[in-house]
C-alpha cells in the first residue's frame, strides 16, 4: 500500500506564505467585514467602506439592479469574457477579480486544497465507492455530502489497515462526533460495513438517530434491490442478518482529551477488538471542529480523521471578546477556535463575529439562485433610523421574526424590545420613512453582495489555519479536500490526516 500524494503538495513554507498573504488583504478589510448591517444608514457604510471607483459607478437605483446582475454572473464563462470587452462598471468587476484570488483555488491561494478525484486517486489502493442509491430519510444536500463522506471515511480507514501493523478493518472503530440523526455514520456502517460509534451531547440527538436507524432497515431490502447489489457478500449478510445495530451505535456523551476511547468501544461493542479509531465528524459546529484535530494529534490511538467544520460564528476567538458572547453556547467545547496555529497565533491575529458569521456565507448558491439579501436586513437598518429618532441609544438585538412589511416589523420589534412607550411613530411616517429610503435599500442589497465577496477569504484563512496546526504538529499526512460542490454543501472542506 502506497499513497500517491505529491511531496511538494502544500508543504508548511508555502502554507504560511498563503496565510500572509491573505492576512496582509484582510486586515485593512477587517473593519468593512465586521460592520453591523444594522448601522448601515445610521453611519454611512456606503460612504465609508466602498472603494470610491466602485461608489463613482453606482449612484442611481439602475446601477445597483446591474451590479446585482454582474455579481450573480461572476462564476459564468462570460464574465471575464465581459471584463475584456470593456463592460460596464469595470471597477465592479476589478474588485470582485481582486477578491476572487485570495480565496482556495485562487491566484494567491492555488495548490493549497485537493480535489475529491486527487485525494481518491492517491488513495487508490485502498478506494470505497458509492454504491448504495438510498435517498430515502435524506434531503437533497445531506444525501450529496452523506455519500461522499462516507466513501472518504472508508477509504481512510482502509488506508489506516494497510499501513497500520497487525491492525485490520475489523480492528477500527469509527468515532463520528456531533452524530445528530446519524446519516453519516449509519451510511458508513450499512455501505462499507464498518463499525461506527456515534456520538452526540445532545440526548434528544441520539434519540433521534436511534429511531431513524429502525426506521432505516425497512429501507434497506429495497435500495439494496434497486442498485442490483442483492449477490454482493456484504449486502447478503446485512440483508439475512439484519447486522445494522451490530455495526451502527450511538452514545451520549462527551469526547474530549481525557477520554479512553478504548474503554468505551468494549463498552458499546463488546466482544471487539478495536484498538485503533477514525473520527470523523460532518459539519462539526463551532469549537468542535477545531478540538476533534486536538483530539487527532493528542490521542495516539486516533490513526485518521476527516473533518468538515461548520458554523463558525460560534468558535471562540483567542485574541478578540465578542460583543454578543454566549459561554453556554460553548460549554461543551470550551478553549479557543481561532487561532489554531502557533503561526497565526504568534502574530495574535483576530478576525472578529461578524467576519466568522460571514465566513459561512455561499456566494457561490447565492449567485447561482440569484439571491437577495432579506428586505427584513433593510427594515433592520431603517428601524435603526427609528430608534435614535425616539432618543434610543442603546443597541438592541431584535434576532429573527416574522413580518408582512416594515410598519408590521417595527410594530413586532418595538414590542419584543418592550419599548412600546418611548416609540411612538405612527404608520403613515414609518411608510414615508420607508420610501424615503427606497433608493438607499436596494444601495443596501448590493453593498451587502460587495461585503460578501470576503466570505470564501475569511474561510480560508480559517481552513489553511487549521491545516497548518496540523502540519505543525508533525502530521506531513494532512490534507485540505474539497468533498462537496459548493452550490449544494457549502462548507464543502474537509481537513483529512493520517498517522
Amino acid at each position: 500500500m502506497r499513497f500517491r500524494f505529491n511531496p511538494s503538495l502544500a508543504k508548511m513554507e508555502r502554507i504560511r506564505q498563503q496565510v500572509d498573504t491573505i492576512v496582509r488583504f484582510l486586515q485593512p478589510n477587517l473593519p468593512f467585514v465586521n460592520c453591523h448591517m444594522v448601522d448601515y444608514l445610521t453611519e454611512q457604510h456606503w460612504k465609508r467602506f466602498v472603494p470610491v471607483a466602485m461608489q463613482c459607478e453606482l449612484r442611481t437605483v439602475s446601477d445597483y439592479l446591474q451590479a446585482k446582475d454582474i455579481f450573480w454572473g461572476q462564476f459564468t464563462p462570460s464574465f471575464d469574457g465581459e471584463e475584456r470587452d470593456g463592460g460596464c462598471f469595470p471597477a465592479v468587476r476589478e474588485f470582485i477579480k481582486n477578491t476572487r484570488h485570495f480565496r482556495l483555488g485562487g491566484a494567491e491561494a492555488r495548490g493549497t486544497a485537493l480535489t475529491l478525484d486527487e485525494f481518491m486517486d492517491a488513495l487508490s489502493d485502498c478506494r470505497r465507492e458509492t454504491r448504495l442509491k438510498m435517498t430515502e430519510l435524506m434531503n437533497v444536500k445531506k444525501c450529496h455530502e452523506v455519500e461522499v463522506a462516507a466513501a472518504v471515511v472508508a477509504s481512510l480507514c482502509n488506508g489506516m489497515s494497510a499501513t497500520q501493523p497487525d491492525t485490520s478493518l475489523e480492528d477500527i472503530l469509527v468515532i463520528d462526533a456531533g452524530d445528530g440523526k446519524g446519516y453519516l455514520s449509519s451510511r458508513i456502517a450499512l455501505e462499507h460495513g464498518i463499525k461506527v460509534l456515534g456520538v452526540d451531547c445532545n440526548e434528544e440527538n441520539t434519540s433521534n438517530a436511534e429511531k431513524r436507524r429502525e426506521r432505516l432497515k425497512t429501507k434497506i431490502p429495497k435500495a439494496v434491490q434497486k442498485s442490483n447489489l442483492e449477490e454482493d457478500e456484504h449486502f447478503t449478510n446485512l440483508l439475512q442478518r439484519g447486522s445494522l445495530d451490530t455495526l451502527y451505535r450511538t452514545a451520549t456523551q462527551l469526547i474530549d482529551f481525557n477520554t479512553n476511547l478504548i474503554k468505551l468501544a468494549q463498552e458499546y461493542f463488546p466482544g471487539g477488538h478495536h484498538s485503533t479509531f477514525c473520527l470523523c465528524g460532518l459539519h462539526t459546529c463551532g469549537n468542535l471542529g477545531p478540538n476533534c484535530l486536538r483530539l487527532f494529534h493528542e490521542n495516539p490511538t486516533i490513526k485518521g480523521i476527516c473533518n468538515v467544520g461548520c458554523c463558525y460564528h460560534l468558535m471562540q476567538e483567542q485574541f478578540v471578546v465578542d460583543e454578543f458572547y454566549n459561554p453556554t453556547k460553548v460549554s461543551d467545547n470550551p478553549g479557543y477556535g481561532f487561532p489554531m496555529s502557533k503561526y497565526l497565533q504568534g502574530k495574535s491575529f483576530h478576525l472578529g463575529r461578524n467576519a466568522r458569521n460571514l465566513a459561512a456565507e455561499s456566494i457561490e448558491r447565492a449567485c447561482t439562485n440569484r439571491e437577495n439579501p432579506s428586505d427584513k436586513l433593510g427594515y433592520r437598518a431603517l428601524l435603526q433610523v427609528v430608534l435614535l429618532e425616539c432618543g434610543e441609544k442603546k443597541s438592541h438585538q431584535v434576532g429573527r421574526l416574522k413580518c408582512d412589511g416594515f410598519v408590521d416589523y417595527v410594530r413586532r420589534s418595538v414590542r419584543r424590545l418592550g419599548l412600546e412607550q418611548r416609540v411612538t411613530i405612527t404608520d403613515d411616517s414609518l411608510q414615508e420613512l420607508e420610501e424615503r429610503f427606497s433608493a438607499e435599500l436596494e444601495q443596501l442589497k448590493v453593498f451587502y453582495l460587495i461585503r460578501q465577496q470576503f466570505a470564501p477569504v475569511v474561510e480560508t484563512l480559517i481552513l489553511l489555519d487549521r491545516l497548518l496546526y496540523l502540519r505543525e504538529c508533525g502530521h506531513d499526512r494532512s490534507f485540505l479536500v474539497q468533498l462537496f460542490e459548493p452550490v449544494v454543501s457549502p462548507r464543502c472542506y474537509a481537513l483529512i490526516a493520517l498517522k
